[in-house]
Formats: C-alpha cells, sequence, structure tokens
C-alpha cells in the first residue's frame, strides 16, 4: 500500500512537472511595428500537455521606465512548438504609461531611436503560477533621420561665427532622461579624416542638450582662422554612450583676398548705396576746384544714429610738392586724407560730409572696419 502511494505521489507530481513546461523561444518584435498584437507575437514551446495560459508582455526603455503593458486572455498552448501568429490570442487589455515616448509609440505605431527591453511572462492556470519570464532588447534605428544641413561637406565658409544647422526626424520631447542630442566642432588636422577628427580631437566647441536645430558658433569660442579646415558632428547620447550620430562633416574657412587702400575715391553729390571701405581707418578722395578760391572747405562726419562727429582733412603727403602749402584746396585736382584713428571711431557705417565755400555739399559713404 505505501509503494503504491509512493508511486502514485511520484507520477502526480511528475505530471505537473510536464503540464507546466511551457517558455517563450523567442519574440517577433519589430521597432516599426509597435502595436498590441506585435506585443504578443511570442514563439512558445510546451514539452506537457495542452494548456491554458495567458501572455502579459511589458516594454521598456532605456531607463527601465515602463512604457506599455499588453494582456492576452487565456488560450490554449499545444504540445510543440507554437507559432505567434496562429490566430489564438486575443487581447484582453491594453495600457500606455503617461509619458512623451509612450505617447509616441502609440499614435505612430513605432520605437523612437535608442535601445528598449520587452519582457514577456507566461501565466498557467488562470494567474495561479508563472510558467516562464523571457526578456529581450531591441535596437531602433529604422526612423531616426539624424544628419547634418549646413555648412555643406567641404564647404568653403566666409563667418567666423556660422550657423551650424542640422536635423532629425523624431520630437525633441521624447527624449528621456539621460538622453539628449550635442554638437563637437573641432580643427580638422592635416592627413586626418572628418570622423576621426571629432572622435580624437580636443573639441573647439561641444554644446550639449541640444533643443534647436541651428546652433551659432559661439563667439566666445576659439577663432576660427582663415585657411584652416575644420570637423563638425551631431550625436545622440545616453547616460554618456553615443547611441546615434550624423555623418562628420568638414568645412574650410575662406582666404580672404588681401585688403587694399583706394586711391583716390571721388565724392558725389548724391547719396547713393555705395561704400566706401576706410582700410587702416584712413580714407583717401578727391576734390575737383573749378573756381578761384580762398581754398577752404568744411567737413564733418555724422554716424548710424545721426550724431556729428567734428573731423581735420588734410591734403595727402603724396601731393603736396606743387601746391601752396597755406592753402588746404587749389584750383584742379585736389587729393586728401582723412585720417580717422584720430577720431576715435568705431568700427561701423559712417557719412562723409564735405562742403565748398560756394555751398556745394558733396558726400561718401564709408565703413570702418574691425
Amino acid at each position: 500500500m505505501k509503494k503504491n502511494s509512493f508511486l502514485l505521489i511520484c507520477a502526480c507530481l511528475l505530471g505537473a512537472h510536464l503540464s507546466s513546461q511551457v517558455s517563450v523561444v523567442n519574440i517577433q518584435l519589430m521597432p516599426y511595428n509597435i502595436t498590441p498584437e506585435g506585443m504578443l507575437a511570442a514563439t512558445l514551446m510546451n514539452n506537457g500537455n495542452s494548456q491554458q495560459a495567458q501572455l502579459i508582455s511589458k516594454l521598456y526603455n532605456f531607463n527601465n521606465e515602463l512604457l506599455l503593458t499588453v494582456n492576452s486572455s487565456m488560450f490554449e498552448v499545444k504540445p510543440g512548438i507554437s507559432s505567434p501568429f496562429d490566430g489564438t490570442r486575443k487581447i484582453s487589455s491594453v495600457e500606455y504609461s503617461g509619458g512623451n515616448q509612450a505617447s509616441y509609440i502609440k499614435s505612430t505605431h513605432g520605437l523612437p531611436s535608442g535601445v528598449f527591453k520587452i519582457c514577456v511572462t507566461i501565466i498557467l492556470n488562470k494567474g495561479n503560477e508563472i510558467a516562464d519570464e523571457f526578456c529581450d532588447e531591441i535596437e531602433s534605428n529604422y526612423n531616426q533621420y539624424l544628419y547634418l544641413v549646413y555648412p555643406g561637406d567641404k564647404d568653403t565658409i566666409d563667418s567666423k561665427t556660422p550657423l551650424l544647422t542640422w536635423a532629425h526626424s523624431e520630437p525633441f520631447n521624447i527624449l528621456t532622461q539621460g538622453e539628449y542630442y550635442r554638437m563637437i566642432v573641432t580643427e580638422l588636422k592635416p592627413k586626418q579624416g572628418a570622423e576621426e577628427a571629432v572622435t580624437i580631437n580636443t573639441p573647439l566647441m561641444l554644446k550639449n542638450y541640444l533643443t534647436t536645430h541651428s546652433i551659432q558658433y559661439p563667439y566666445d569660442a576659439k577663432e576660427l582662422v582663415e585657411g584652416k579646415k575644420y570637423a563638425w558632428q551631431v550625436q545622440k547620447m545616453s547616460n554618456g554612450i553615443v547611441t546615434n550620430k550624423t555623418e562628420a562633416w568638414e568645412f574650410i574657412m575662406r582666404i580672404k583676398p588681401q585688403e587694399k587702400e583706394i586711391k583716390y575715391v571721388a565724392l558725389k553729390q548724391t547719396v547713393d548705396a555705395t561704400y566706401y571701405t576706410a582700410y587702416n581707418g584712413k580714407i583717401y578722395f578727391k576734390f575737383i576746384e573749378e573756381y578761384h578760391s580762398k581754398g577752404n572747405i568744411t567737413a564733418h562726419i555724422k554716424g548710424d544714429k545721426g550724431e556729428e562727429i567734428t573731423i581735420k582733412i588734410s591734403k595727402d603727403e603724396e601731393n603736396k610738392a606743387d601746391h601752396d602749402e597755406t592753402k588746404i584746396k587749389t584750383i584742379g585736382d585736389n587729393r586728401f586724407v582723412l585720417d580717422l584713428n584720430k577720431s576715435n571711431l568705431k568700427h561701423g557705417n559712417y557719412l562723409l560730409i564735405v562742403k565748398n565755400e560756394k555751398r556745394e555739399v558733396f558726400y561718401l559713404k564709408f565703413n570702418l572696419p574691425q
């Protein structure tokens, strides 16, 4: 009697053990098909008898925050391999969390870029027994369009504070804690590629936590030098790890042509759009005198805001030899120089106004560069 009882108990235990051998082989969740049905697409293995089972599937982000939970109704798991698409699994409940990533997944049925985790639990006997738990990582890059826009690769630019523009396909508000975009600008050394430069060189500019697609190269960053090449890139960071990045592009600062003083510009009786550039802080102009006079002219400068600035005009040293030094102006072609350095003018745009003894007015718009 005791022996038969022992065998009966062993048979019951063995049967219970065999009946519970339901496990998850894999989960076929695609980053572009995050639907409740897709969350239940697990392949199951049953080494025992047919069982009634329930699947609970949960999706987590890189920071282990729960985004989505899908529960199935009870369904039959037959012996052997069960296909995830055999039509036996029905959805019982779906619950999205309240965050921006979950809302994005709900509306697009896709994952944003990054690393995610799905965990599937098999429940037997109407919630009384956990048969198996299975987790797997999902890496999503399928819809992550991350690229540079301007300056184009190998472009030549003029500005020392260029507007650096990039683009990506996802809204900024779906970034989770520890995720952000950053921009790197560094000098490109001889025989270096752009990717190598942004990887190993010391950045001239490193801008973290980008929230716009246009970044002005800072005025307080190390100045970009004419003739030198630079590399730049935008990277997506997750807890200090680069999870995605654009191509690395390069640009070169244009070497400006040598600045030359123009001698001599003629004054005009009307103000037009033409500007004379006062290199080295000096203006060389000519003034033709057709009449006998005492040789006097008056002149002043107006700034952008209309303020008047007193100045002193001198005869150009190269043209003094044949003229009476007691007069600033004589009959014929007169050449003058206006030294702005003596007036302590700041860089900007100005208007030179000159009057002769007949009260005729002549103008010259000029720019004083830095």
